[in-house]
C-alpha cells in the first residue's frame, strides 16, 4: 500500500520552493517567476515597460554597516516601491528582484492609463519620479546618517514578444537593457561626482572637527582627532564618501594631503589640543611630503612636534599588506610619529596585524562597544583584546561611548581612553577644546 505523503510535508515541500524562488529581504520574487503572468499579459498587448531600479554605494554601505543594514534598506526599497503601486506605479504593476539574495528591483508594467501602449517617454519619466521618491523615504532618523547617501537610478527597456525568440531569452534581455540604461546613468552620475570632487581638491573646500579623547579615569583629555568633512549639506560631507569616490577619480593621494594639511593648519588655532590623530591609509605613507621638512614645519606652527602626532591606521586596510605596512611606518616611526591601529573589532580583527605594527594605540571600534554594559560575549571580546594590548605595550581607546553605562564597564574592563558622544560631539577648532 503507498502511503500517501503527510500533509507536513507539502507545508514543508512549499516553504522550501518559496524560499528558493523567493527574496528573504524583500519577501519579492525573482523575476523568472514571473514569466508565465508575462506571458499571458502579452497576449492582450504588444509590449510591456520595464523597470530596472538600481542603488549606488550599496557594497560601500554593505562593508561599513553590515549586511542587515543592507538588508534593512532593501526591505524600505520594496515597501516603498509597492506603496507606489496606484499612484506613481500604474495598477497592475508587478514588483520583483534580480535574484534571490539580490539588489536591484525589477518592475514590470503591462499598461498604464490612458494610452493604448506603454512607450519609452512614459518609462523615462516613471523612471525618474520613482527615483526621487526612493530617495526622499531615506531622510527619516533611521537612515538620516548613512553615509554614503544611497543614489537611486531607474533604467527602461520594453519587453515584446518575438515568435523567433524563447519567450524567456525576451525577457531576460528587455531586463539586460533596462539594466544597462540605469547604469549609464549611474556612470553619469559618478562623472559628475568626480567633478565635484575635484572642485572641492582645487578650492580647498574641506573642514576639519575635532573630536576628544578622554582618560576615563582621571577625566583629562589625551587628545583630539580631527576628522575631515566636505561641503556641508553636499554628497560630500562625510570622509567616506570622498574617499570612496576619490579612488575611480584618481585623487586619493591628492585628498589625503588635502585633509592632512588643513587638519594641521586647523589645529594651531586651538588651546589644549594635547595629540592630534589623523587618519591616514596605507598607500598614502608612501606621499614623499612625509619624508620631507613640510609636516615638521607645519607641527611647529601649532607648537607641536612629532611625538605629538597619531597616525591612525584602519585596520581593514592595513591588514591587506601588513609587511608593506610596516615597512611604511617604520622610518616614520623612527622620527617620532605615534601609530594608532583604527576600528579594531568591527570584524577584520588580526592578532598577526597588531603584532606586526605594534601600536601605540588600539582604538576599539564602536559596535563592540555599543551596550557593551549588558553583552557578556562583547565585554569578554574586549578584555581579550586588553590583554593583547598588554602585552604590545599598546594604550586602548574605546570609540563610540555614549552613555555613562558603556564608560563605567569599559573602563572596569581596563580600558584607559574614550571616545564618544558622552564627552563631547566633534567640534570645529575652539569647540572642541570648549566642551
Amino acid at each position: 500500500m503507498i502511503r500517501k505523503p503527510e500533509p507536513m510535508h507539502y507545508r514543508t515541500e512549499y516553504l522550501r520552493l518559496k524560499s528558493a524562488l523567493h527574496d528573504p529581504a524583500t519577501g519579492l520574487p525573482a523575476y523568472p517567476l514571473l514569466v508565465n503572468e508575462l506571458q499571458s499579459r502579452l497576449d492582450a498587448r504588444r509590449q510591456i515597460g520595464v523597470l530596472h531600479v538600481g542603488m549606488s554605494g550599496l557594497p560601500l554601505v554593505e562593508s561599513l554597516y553590515g549586511w542587515q543594514t543592507l538588508d534593512r534598506i532593501l526591505s524600505r526599497v520594496a515597501a516603498g516601491l509597492t506603496a507606489m503601486v496606484g499612484d506613481v506605479l500604474p495598477e497592475g504593476s508587478m514588483l520583483s528582484v534580480n535574484a534571490v539574495a539580490g539588489d536591484r528591483f525589477i518592475i514590470f508594467i503591462p499598461k498604464i492609463p490612458g494610452s493604448l501602449e506603454v512607450d519609452a517617454g512614459q518609462l523615462a519619466t516613471i523612471g525618474v519620479t520613482v527615483a526621487e521618491r526612493l530617495e526622499s523615504q531615506f531622510d527619516d532618523d533611521e537612515f538620516a546618517g548613512l553615509n554614503p547617501r544611497l543614489g537611486f537610478q531607474v533604467g527602461h527597456a520594453l519587453l515584446s514578444e518575438n515568435p523567433y525568440y524563447r519567450f524567456e531569452r525576451r525577457i531576460h534581455g528587455s531586463v539586460e537593457e533596462a539594466r544597462n540604461r540605469e547604469e549609464r546613468l549611474e556612470q553619469s552620475r559618478d562623472r559628475a561626482g568626480a567633478d565635484e570632487l575635484r572642485r572641492i581638491i582645487e578650492d580647498s573646500d574641506v573642514t576639519t572637527l575635532f573630536h576628544p579623547i578622554i582618560d576615563l579615569f582621571t577625566g583629562e583629555t589625551l587628545g583630539h582627532e580631527a576628522l575631515a568633512r566636505g561641503p556641508r549639506g553636499s554628497i560630500y560631507e562625510m570622509p567616506v564618501s570622498m574617499f570612496a569616490a576619490s579612488g575611480p577619480a584618481g585623487e586619493t593621494a591628492a585628498l589625503d594631503r588635502l585633509c592632512r594639511t588643513t587638519a594641521l593648519c586647523s589645529c594651531c588655532r586651538m588651546d589644549g589640543l594635547g595629540k592630534l590623530f589623523i587618519n591616514v591609509t596605507p598607500q598614502s605613507l608612501s606621499d614623499p611630503e612625509w619624508q620631507s621638512g613640510r609636516i615638521v614645519d607645519l607641527l611647529a606652527e601649532a607648537a607641536l612636534t612629532p611625538g605629538d602626532l597619531v597616525l591612525e591606521l584602519s585596520e581593514p586596510d592595513a591588514d591587506q599588506d601588513t609587511a608593506k605596512t610596516a615597512a611604511a611606518i617604520a622610518p616614520l616611526r623612527s622620527r617620532g610619529f605615534g601609530i594608532a591601529l583604527d576600528d579594531v573589532g568591527s570584524g577584520y580583527a588580526s592578532l598577526a596585524t597588531m603584532e606586526r605594527l605594534c601600536p601605540d594605540y588600539l582604538k576599539v571600534d564602536g559596535s563592540l562597544i555599543r551596550d557593551i554594559d549588558s553583552h557578556l560575549i562583547k565585554q569578554e571580546a574586549l578584555t581579550s583584546l586588553v590583554q593583547v594590548a598588554g602585552r604590545l605595550g599598546s594604550a586602548v581607546i574605546a570609540e563610540g561611548v555614549e552613555s555613562e553605562a558603556e564608560s563605567t564597564a569599559i573602563r572596569d574592563l581596563g580600558v584607559r581612553f574614550g571616545q564618544g558622544f558622552l564627552f563631547a560631539a566633534p567640534g570645529m577648532p575652539g569647540e572642541a577644546a570648549g566642551n
